[in-house]
């Protein structure tokens, strides 16, 4: 499979210490699953799927690449932007 996007579905966050994975509109979500899609259409299709089986949990689409430098940059790398 080459991965071209990947979809992470969040779901609402119930710690007591206010910590999240990421936050939306100032809601805090956790990571429910990552899941990789070969192309936008199929990553839209995940992401309806979600939205229809649990309607409280909320989704996010990112671009393989951006993925990668998003972990780099948490990982503490420096990160080459191309212009």
């Amino acid at each position: 499979m080459n991965i071209a996007y990947v979809v992470a579905e969040c779901r609402p966050s119930s710690e007591e210490d206010d910590y999240a994975d990421i936050v939306f509109d100032d809601e805090t979500y956790i990571f429910e699953s990552v899941e990789p899609a070969e192309n936008i259409q199929a990553a839209m299709l995940i992401t309806i799927d979600i939205g229809r089986a649990r309607p409280k949990n909320k989704s996010i689409v990112l671009h393989h690449q951006s993925l990668l430098k998003l972990i780099e940059g948490i990982e503490g790398k420096t990160i080459s932007y191309q212009t």
